[in-house]
């Protein structure tokens, strides 16, 4: 019951490269989907493709990864751009965005070919490399609910999320959206456009990220995480005597540090929404 991303993100830059292993014990690289695992390097100026169906006739299918546990699962991109997979890791460019799935058909999308995990009452964990993702970039391991929508959405590949980035709504679970400066977990409900978080860093005009740790703990040379080296991450979905998730819970941890940062998000009132759709698979 305790799932192995693995080596998931092995290095990443804002032209980044991202490698995953594994979701469960036994697996080797990839992205996770379980309500569809999602691996994605966004920055200024990245978004979204929207409008008029594109012409994909030159598509190719990237190719699989080995997850611990599942077995091999194919990644699948979005625009069929921006994405391949070399020597079993998984590299992905500024803008790029990528699906788990069981199946890769090139140039075609279909909701029921991604990958859809339960994790309620799991752990998944990965390592990442991030350094050299600076303030801007976001470099994001996430879950949503692609593999239950039917509606190909504007980008034209069944993307959902919680903020309608591509004008279809589900539930949504960011697991990891970070550079080498902040971290934010994320719980949302399909209509929770800001959701609940924990982690450290990022802001606005007129917003503060969050302040769980301290910049003494988190950041390059820092002193629990150094964000210029590879660490580890176990997030864990803990459920209730009802079986409902109660809480995500995040740890990193790094070889040579004694000091783990955590942050657990339980009182969020989309936790019976969020406990569903992990049930059907994200």
């Amino acid at each position: 019951g305790r799932p192995r991303l693995g080596n998931w993100v092995r290095r990443v830059l804002c032209l980044a490269v991202m490698a995953a292993t594994g979701l469960l014990p036994g697996m080797r690289q990839g992205l996770v989907a379980q309500l569809a695992i999602i691996l994605a390097i966004t920055g200024p100026g990245a978004g979204k493709d929207v409008g008029k169906r594109p012409s994909w006739e030159d598509a190719t299918c990237p190719g699989s990864v080995r997850l611990d546990g599942y077995g091999h699962a194919q990644i699948v991109p979005t625009g069929w751009k921006s994405m391949a997979v070399k020597g079993g890791d998984a590299i992905v460019h500024m803008g790029g965005r990528a699906y788990f799935a069981d199946t890769c058909t090139a140039g075609h999308y279909d909701h029921k070919q991604y990958l859809a995990l339960n994790l309620l009452g799991k752990t998944m964990r990965f390592s990442t490399d991030i350094s050299g993702t600076h303030c801007g970039c976001n470099a994001a391991l996430y879950l949503t609910s692609m593999a239950q929508n039917t509606h190909e959405s504007e980008c034209f590949d069944y993307y959902c999320d919680a903020n309608n980035v591509c004008g279809e709504s589900c539930a949504e679970i960011d697991i990891m959206e970070a550079n080498m400066h902040a971290w934010h977990s994320t719980l949302h409900a399909a209509h929770d456009h800001s959701g609940l978080g924990e982690g450290f860093g990022g802001g606005g005009s007129g917003w503060n990220g969050p302040r769980d740790w301290s910049i003494m703990d988190y950041g390059p040379g820092r002193r629990c995480i150094d964000t210029s080296k590879p660490f580890e991450v176990a997030v864990e979905f803990p459920v209730d005597y009802n079986k409902q998730l109660s809480a995500m819970a995040m740890t990193l941890t790094q070889q040579g540090s004694a000091c783990p940062l955590t942050a657990t998000i339980s009182s969020y009132p989309g936790m019976a929404e969020l406990s569903q759709a992990l049930k059907a698979g994200m």
